[in-house]
């Protein structure tokens, strides 16, 4: 398609329907008797549909004649040529993509379509780092004509800029609302945001002291199991009979390994988790303004060796436990209750994760793919339990295969607003 072509031959409709308005109907175009009569002014178009502040475009429509004003999206600019059908001005200094409006006696047209004003010389921003952060972290941006950027906005609390180059501004992230969220840079050259669909930044927030990274002196998470694990423990402590112990992601991290029998009744062969805590333990974090399950992240590094090339089943199970007050898989019991996400290699892959070098898989995955629940078989849902009433969280060894395995697991994080970046 002819894009010069098109927009002269809508240019030329512009100019043919305008004519056409004020010959045909002259004395009928929007009277209003309550205003004596006088004409209420309406806008058709204008062209051209983009420009840089000192541009000139023309407006198209009726009974413009005699205006007193015209603005974009606001911002007063200046009328050169005015005329029944027409109004040529010039594209404001400090104006923003918006509607255009003609102030006449008669009223105030709206165009139906905004005018997009480029900025020339506004910070671009190109790159993100990290991709999510807690209020009060460093952020780096990088791009284009950043040298003057005096301010920088998240969520629309402004941020602490700590410095700032040609290429890159560096700032501290303001007490911004948590969610998917775009970044304002204003600078001498202008002001531009980013756009989210092609630069995801998430604010968010970590559930604390409740996350693993097997670093510190105290690890918050144990494990227990049943007969098919053969060696546990964080690896800095493994016995020399560990096998299937992959490299490192990043220093110490917990294994599980051990012999897979299908003899055995189900999938599941351990699980490594923290201690229970009350009811409501953790209900400030879970509060009204975070309850969407899509906003609420089980973030870990997982890696499965052991894998038989034909495998298909579960690797493992995601859990969230909640034991008091739940009998959702009716067995009479509330002491093992729970929703679970559990992994295949294929499902792995259908959400978009695949794993680095050393079997590795960085995984942020939502709480509305938490589903299977109990042990007898999965009647328990997010219908059934209240989020807030969560009592700890845990991470099963699940296979359903003969041969020796192992699960290795790093650095669990629970955040709601948004996925953990591995550089958090």
């Amino acid at each position: 398609m002819n894009h010069t072509n098109s927009k002269v031959g809508k240019h030329l409709c512009l100019i043919f329907l305008t004519i056409c308005v004020i010959i045909v109907f002259p004395g009928c175009s929007n009277d209003d008797s309550s205003n004596g009569g006088i004409r209420i002014p309406a806008i058709l178009g204008f062209l051209p549909e983009s420009g840089e502040p000192g541009d000139e475009i023309t407006i198209f429509g009726t009974d413009l004649l005699n205006a007193t004003e015209v603005s974009f999206n606001g911002i007063t600019s200046t009328i050169s040529d005015n005329k029944l059908g027409s109004l040529t001005t010039i594209v404001p200094e400090g104006g923003t993509t918006g509607k255009l409006s003609i102030t006449t006696e008669g009223g105030i047209a709206i165009s139906v379509e905004s005018f997009e004003i480029i900025v020339t010389g506004a910070p671009l921003v190109t790159n993100i780092s990290p991709k999510s952060a807690q209020v009060g972290q460093e952020i780096t941006l990088t791009g284009t004509a950043m040298a003057t950027t005096n301010k920088v906005s998240v969520g629309g609390v402004e941020a602490n800029i700590i410095s700032t180059s040609d290429t890159e501004v560096v700032f501290t992230l303001g007490a911004s609302p948590v969610g998917l969220s775009s970044i304002e840079l204003t600078s001498d050259g202008g002001v531009s945001s980013t756009d989210v669909s092609a630069n995801e930044f998430y604010v968010i927030e970590v559930l604390t002291p409740y996350f693993e990274s097997f670093d510190e002196e105290t690890i918050l998470f144990s494990s227990g199991g049943d007969a098919e694990i053969t060696n546990l423990g964080v690896s800095n402590m493994l016995s020399a009979e560990a096998t299937l112990v992959p490299n490192p992601i990043d220093n110490n991290f917990y294994y599980i390994g051990g012999t897979s029998d299908t003899g055995d009744s189900g999938s599941y062969t351990g699980q490594i988790g923290h201690s229970r805590e009350a009811s409501g333990f953790f209900a400030d974090f879970f509060n009204e303004d975070s309850r969407e399950l899509t906003q609420l992240y089980f973030n870990i590094q997982i890696n499965f060796q052991g894998v038989p090339s034909d495998y298909s089943g579960p690797l493992a199970g995601f859990r969230l436990r909640f034991d008091e007050g739940y009998d959702a898989d009716g067995d009479g019991s509330t002491t093992d209750e729970y929703v679970e996400f559990r992994p295949s290699l294929q499902n792995l892959e259908d959400l978009g994760y695949a794993p680095n070098e050393d079997g590795w898989y960085t995984l942020s995955i939502t709480f509305d793919q938490f589903v299977n629940s109990g042990p007898s078989g999965g009647t328990g849902t997010w219908s059934v339990y209240a989020v807030e009433t969560l009592t700890r969280f845990a991470i099963a060894s699940r296979r359903e295969h003969d041969g020796e395995y192992s699960l290795s697991i790093d650095n669990v994080y629970i955040t709601k607003g948004g996925p953990l970046n591995v550089d958090n």
